[in-house]
């Protein structure tokens, strides 16, 4: 993927939820179009009032089971390119309505959405057009985590939740010489060497 994943998957993500809030418009307290949705933290975003829902990447860290993955080929060629850097992506979701009731109600919808919809496939427009499935996972965080996400924010905390999305990849532009080793020769079998005298 090019280096501009990390605005495509909060893309996806706002589609995705645009696209199930407008099927349950009678059912939640307020419409919420394309503008209702922020990727700016939630005191930034709650100074536009028609903004109903911060969708805010707070965290981006290196995917610790594939940093190892091995060079990837160019084209079939015995060129090889430097293995993508795979990231996972942490978002704070915070419904950002006045009404204790709507809050919940934005809150669970996007919660319900999220995992129904817990895998998404993320296409890159650009050749070779490489598809990346993205896991949303709903991360598991103590009220002390949160606070603290909060407390960075200088901000009281909002009642809010926190999702995973993984795997996600940035291509390295970088080649590497040489060829892949095919076919290594270890001599097993042979005849021992004799040691000299």
């Amino acid at each position: 993927m090019n280096y501009t994943v990390l605005n495509d998957v909060s893309d996806a993500l706002q589609t995705l939820l645009l696209a199930e809030f407008a099927a349950e418009q009678p059912i939640l307290p307020d419409t919420i179009g394309v503008g209702g949705i922020s990727f700016a933290n939630p005191p930034t975003a709650d100074l536009n009032p028609s903004i109903r829902l911060s969708l805010w990447l707070y965290q981006v860290v290196e995917n610790e089971f594939l940093r190892n993955d091995p060079p990837e080929p160019i084209n079939g060629s015995d060129r090889r390119r430097q293995r993508p850097l795979p990231l996972n992506l942490f978002f704070l979701v915070t419904p950002l309505v006045d009404d204790p009731t709507a809050q919940l109600q934005l809150l669970g919808k996007t919660m319900q959405i999220f995992h129904d919809n817990a895998i998404v496939i993320l296409r890159d427009p650009v050749p070779p057009n490489r598809e990346d499935e993205l896991r949303i996972i709903l991360s598991r965080m103590t009220l002390e985590e949160l606070t603290r996400i909060w407390e960075s924010l200088r901000e009281p905390y909002r009642l809010s939740v926190c999702y995973q999305v993984r795997v996600t990849r940035i291509d390295s532009r970088r080649e590497l010489n040489g060829a892949l080793v095919i076919e290594r020769n270890a001599g097993f079998g042979q005849a021992p060497l004799l040691a000299a005298r």
